[in-house]
Parts: structure tokens; sequence; C-alpha cells
């Protein structure tokens, strides 16, 4: 038992990052495609393939016009990922339907599946309008 604590102690601390240090994966613009998680049936990844659609380009001409959208459910809490999407070319009210259905279908599989994660809160990205494209960047330090 004081073995299973040791280790969980130093998994624990692999996975810790720095409120200061860099992000643990570089920003991502809205055009990188994120597949759906291992083990997703044909409907979550078929809704999936939908949100990739309805975001398209992404192109926008301010940042105003950039929104994120969490997307899809780590088995601990919280989105899987994020994505940029711009509301000058996006149905924003369709898009976040479609969203919380592959929410639902990912939380749905991560149960049947008895996946797990390493449950690290990830701070949610900030998009904005680059090359005309939303796209992800680093979320704003708060202190």
């Amino acid at each position: 038992m004081r073995q299973l604590a040791i280790l969980l102690l130093l998994a624990c601390t692999a996975c810790a990052t720095r409120a200061d240090g860099p992000p643990s994966t570089p920003a991502a613009p809205a055009a990188a495609v994120q597949g759906p998680a291992p083990g997703l049936g044909s409907a979550a990844s078929g809704t999936l393939d939908r949100i990739h659609a309805l975001v398209g380009k992404a192109e926008c001409t301010s940042d105003s016009q950039c929104q994120v959208l969490p997307i899809g459910a780590k088995p601990c809490g919280g989105p899987a990922s994020h994505l940029a999407y711009s509301t000058a070319s996006t149905d924003a009210a369709e898009l976040k339907a479609l969203a919380e259905r592959y929410h639902g279908e990912q939380q749905a599989s991560n149960q049947r599946s008895g996946m797990i994660s390493n449950c690290q809160v990830m701070p949610t990205p900030v998009a904005a309008c680059r090359a005309n494209t939303c796209q992800l960047t680093e979320a704003a330090a708060t202190r």
C-alpha cells in the first residue's frame, strides 16, 4: 500500500505544471483537426466531423468574431480540447448544440470503456483572428 501511495505521488508530481511556465502543448490553429478519442463510436465520430464541417476555415476580420468552443469530455470532467470558430461564418447555436451532443457521446463512451485520464485542469485558451483565421492562443494569465 505504501508503494502505491508513493507511485501515485510521483505520478501527480510528474503531471504538475508551473502556473507561470509555458503551456505543455502549443496552441493549435482552428484548422488543426483533432480526431475523436480512441474507442469512440461512429456516432461521436460523425458528430465531431459535423462540428469541423460547420466551423470550416473559421474566417475572420477581427478578434471579436473569434470564439472558443469546448470539445468532448475528459473522464475526470472538463473538455478534452477546444476549437476556435468564427461568429462571422458559423451558426453559433447549431455549433453549440452539436458540441453538447458530442460531449454527451464522449462522456458515455468514457463511462462504457472505463477510460481514465490525468485529471489535469487545462486553462481555456483564447481565440484571436490571425491571418484572417480564428486561432487558439494561450489563455490570459490571471493574477
